[in-house]
């Protein structure tokens, strides 16, 4: 018995040895692998445990003993006493940084420059670090070719590539962002450099301990993919047996694989509580759900059939390596009978050919950072047809590069004759109300999809079917409800009254903060609910760090304790940080034209304007301002030009038709008067005109 407990002990202190000494291994999942060792093991080649390290001659990929050069930029990367640097030159300029911190791995790699005030700030020019046969192993712009000069948001020292707010949460473990509202500075913490075991299982320090002195603790929530899948046929879908997977699995995954709002400065979280999803908004993503900007993986896997079905992530990826698991068309083959799909009868293209792969028809890539191609995962049949109406990629034409959209919709309408034209998706956002209604309300259809349209259409819901909007405050799903909670705004308040107190008690933090703001505008708010209160205040405070946060918190003040000097503040502070930032521009023009200071509402619309011209809002909210300073031309002009870019823009017609009616412009009112009665023959606003 002694022996054996011997053996055990040596053994273990072998495995540590070797694990400590594998690369980007820290602390705890060298713990975590004395018992998980084939876990730990594919953890080390997966992107989380390359997500960040401290930049090093074991991390570091980049030829820091190389110049790259870019229109009126040169970076010259060199290696000073083991620290790594640049001595970058923007407009004439010159400067010495230390890079930090690596940050990711493949295909390329990022560094961090830290730029004071706890600020770090990721390079604008990274390394390629795929193979010369891939086009890599040089330096090159993200930037490109929208060239970002000092002092503009989007370059590399501007808010929107801040690791402190921008990335820090996904790319480290337990990370504290320590944003100071007072002071406007970070002092950011995080447990694990990289992403490491308690990523996912947050309990994974007191399994450990527990698990030591031989109890049993679980290390979080229960992440199993439970069950099996039956494969199913061209006339039959797969069907999943046994135990449910834990439906956790896809939220964890999703919390970081997705582009969502953080809520509450804790560690960790979950979507719905911590944090709230992106819904499936332009330009975002496009008109047919496909993706568009970055906005990663949940969004779109929520879209899908596999997701309803009851498919998670480990279904298809090791959960630790995060690697497929299996190559070729036999993944998809678990669930999808080969012998029915992997045939040219059915992909209509030459066996082992590209074209021949399920994921290039169904899970067209998109490629961003100029070389990141990634999938799409609402795993939609491939259709030209509503390509062309969504305005979205025509996967086709990712492989028939010297084809059209006209040559994809002839080969799929005669290849595929059955194949459906249109998309239920893009279809619903241009249907009548009560098709909406009826979409809304049937719970089979994807709860993204529905939440989206409750929100994209809240005014008109609102205007026809207000009880379609009160009835989803009781959905089931959070997500519906917090979208619910949203639209409401748009509800009279005495409609409200009896749904308060639930919304201000519902179990999951996104739908508290939906309808505390809500009730908030309406000024509907009770008395009796300060933690939801402290809630909201403590999730301003902590998104004040960029131009989004800064307006929230302004219309907070003004909404609240009516301190517009301090709301100006703050507004001003968001304009500093993105001039363009179009919410805080027209809450400060608001706020000057409340205070008659007309005069500078102008500048500050005429400042905006240079930077996006043409813009109809802008054009006409300094025409009403030019007004009230009885600039009557300019303000005609800027009147008409706004009408002219957005004619289906009822206040815009209106107004103008006013204007001109005023300022004794008759016959030019009578002409708008009556394009706005052809427009919109039962508006009662434009009727009483």
């Amino acid at each position: 018995m002694l022996l054996q407990i011997l053996k055990l002990e040596i053994v273990s202190f072998l495995l540590i040895i070797l694990l400590t000494a594998l690369p980007s291994l820290n602390s705890q999942a060298a713990e975590c692998g004395e018992c998980h060792m084939q876990q730990v093991s594919d953890w080390q080649q997966s992107q989380h445990a390359l997500s960040m390290a401290l930049a090093t001659t074991d991390s570091v990929l980049g030829n820091f003993n190389q110049t790259y050069r870019s229109e009126d930029v040169e970076a010259v990367f060199f290696l000073d006493s083991d620290i790594y640097k640049v001595r970058l030159t923007e407009q004439g300029k010159e400067q010495v940084w230390v890079i930090k911190y690596v940050f990711g791995n493949y295909p390329l790699q990022q560094y961090l420059i830290e730029t004071g005030n706890g600020r770090l700030q990721a390079l604008n020019i990274a390394w390629d670090s795929r193979s010369k046969e891939d086009g890599g192993q040089n330096w090159f712009r993200l930037d490109q070719p929208d060239h970002q000069d000092p002092g503009q948001p989007l370059h590399w020292k501007g808010i929107y590539q801040n690791w402190n707010t921008m990335c820090a949460d996904c790319h480290s473990t337990e990370l504290s962002k320590g944003y100071s509202l007072k002071d406007n500075q970070f002092s950011t913490h995080f447990k694990t450099v990289n992403v490491s075991c308690a990523a996912c299982h947050e309990n994974a320090d007191t399994h450990a301990l527990a698990a030591r002195s031989g109890k049993s603790v679980a290390a979080g929530q229960n992440l199993k993919s439970d069950g099996a899948w039956l494969t199913g046929n061209l006339s039959t879908p797969p069907v999943h047996t046994g135990a449910v997977s834990s439906p956790e699995q896809t939220e964890m995954c999703g919390r970081c694989h997705s582009l969502r709002t953080r809520l509450d400065p804790t560690k960790s979280g979950k979507i719905n509580d911590q944090y709230s999803l992106n819904r499936l908004f332009s330009p975002l993503y496009f008109e047919d759900g496909r993706v568009k900007e970055e906005v990663f993986i949940l969004g779109s896997f929520l879209q899908s059939k596999m997701h309803n079905a009851g498919v998670v992530c480990s279904n298809c990826h090791n959960p630790h390596s995060a690697k497929l698991k299996i190559e070729g068309n036999a993944l998809c083959g678990q669930c999808h009978a080969l012998e029915s799909f992997d045939r040219p009868e059915h992909h209509q293209h030459m066996s082992n050919s590209e074209g021949s792969q399920c994921v290039n028809c169904h899970m067209p890539t998109r490629t961003y950072m100029q070389i990141d191609q990634r999938r799409e995962h609402n795993f939609t049949t491939p259709n030209p047809f509503v390509a062309a109406q969504a305005g979205s990629p025509d996967p086709c034409l990712a492989c028939h590069k010297d084809k059209d959209n006209i040559w994809s919709r002839d080969q799929v309408g005669r290849l595929w004759p059955t194949q459906k034209k249109h998309s239920d998706w893009f279809d619903i956002q241009r249907a009548p109300i009560a098709a909406m209604r009826e979409f809304i309300e049937n719970r089979e259809q994807p709860s993204i999809y529905r939440a989206t349209l409750l929100e994209q259409q809240a005014a008109s819901l609102a205007f026809n079917n207000p009880e379609t909007i009160l009835a989803q405050l009781s959905s089931p799903s959070a997500l519906i409800r917090e979208s619910s909670w949203k639209a409401a705004v748009n509800i009279p308040k005495n409609k409200l009254d009896n749904y308060v107190t639930k919304g201000l008690s519902d179990k999951h933090l996104s739908v508290r903060l939906a309808a505390y703001e809500t009730l908030l505008i309406k000024q509907a708010l009770p008395a009796d609910f300060t933690s939801v209160k402290q809630e909201y205040i403590a999730y301003l405070e902590q998104i004040a760090d960029r131009p989004a946060g800064r307006t929230m918190l302004a219309r907070y003040k003004i909404l609240t304790d009516n301190t517009a000097s301090s709301a100006g503040e703050d507004l001003a502070f968001a304009l500093d940080q993105d001039p363009q930032y179009l919410p805080a521009v027209f809450m400060l023009t608001e706020l000057l034209r409340n205070q008659k200071r007309f005069s500078e509402a102008v500048t500050l619309l005429t400042k905006t304007l240079e930077l996006i011209p043409q813009d109809a809002n802008l054009l006409h909210l300094r025409g009403l301002t030019q007004l009230q300073l009885k600039q009557i031309n300019p303000a005609l002009t800027d009147l008409r030009a706004a009408y002219k870019l957005a004619p289906e823009n009822i206040s815009f017609g209106y107004r103008l038709a006013q204007a001109l009616k005023y300022t004794h412009h008759l016959s030019e009112a009578e002409q708008v008067i009556q394009q706005l009665k052809d427009r919109f023959p039962q508006h009662p606003a434009i009727n009483s005109l």
